[in-house]
């Protein structure tokens, strides 16, 4: 049998008993709270065979890794934190207590050819993740070989943000990492 809690002392009681609840709910959720700066980076390079399919360790998807030149990793690792500097001012170190962004790049092809004409486009692929207290929120996919204009009209928008040319595999990774941090930090204010 439960036992009845007399109305008189419920009310008595009552603000007391508001106080501590809202008190507790207040403080229960304070490790949660991040600035933005707080976010580390991490940025690594699929390991693999160019057509060789493999699994994202961090978000179970799958993807073709293609060509990663030497010196590829630290190029992106620099778009990246000029990206965060722009955006945010800073940026904590590695994995910084579980609350990082996670850059997984699996594919880094150069255009050969010029800003007016090429043999063949840039191409790049990653994965970008969201890790807070070490719990993936949120991933940003980008897998690209640019085309031309006249392969896909409906990429005409594109083509124009990205400065009418033929881009190269920076160029094309700036701006997709651009759009990927608009996404994976939109919720993280």
């Amino acid at each position: 049998m439960i036992p009845m809690i007399p109305i008189k002392m419920f009310r008595e009681k009552a603000p007391l008993i508001f106080a501590t609840v809202f008190l507790l709910l207040s403080f229960a959720g304070t490790n949660n709270v991040h600035a933005i700066g707080d976010l580390g980076i991490v940025v690594e390079k699929m390991s693999g065979s160019p057509g060789e399919i493999k699994k994202c360790s961090v978000c179970g998807r799958y993807m073709k890794v293609g060509n990663i030149p030497k010196g590829a990793e630290a190029t992106i690792n620099n778009i990246l934190r000029e990206s965060f500097s722009e955006r945010i001012g800073g940026y904590g170190k590695d994995k910084n207590n579980g609350n990082y962004v996670h850059l997984l790049i699996y594919r880094y092809e150069e255009r050969i050819g010029g800003n007016l004409g090429v043999d063949k486009p840039a191409g790049a692929g990653f994965h970008m993740h969201l890790i807070e207290n070490n719990v993936l929120k949120r991933v940003f996919t980008f897998d690209e070989d640019q085309e031309a204009l006249s392969e896909n009209l409906f990429n005409l928008g594109k083509f124009l943000r990205r400065g009418a040319k033929w881009l190269t595999v920076e160029e094309l990774c700036r701006d997709a990492i651009s759009r990927g941090l608009d996404i994976i930090l939109e919720d993280y204010r």
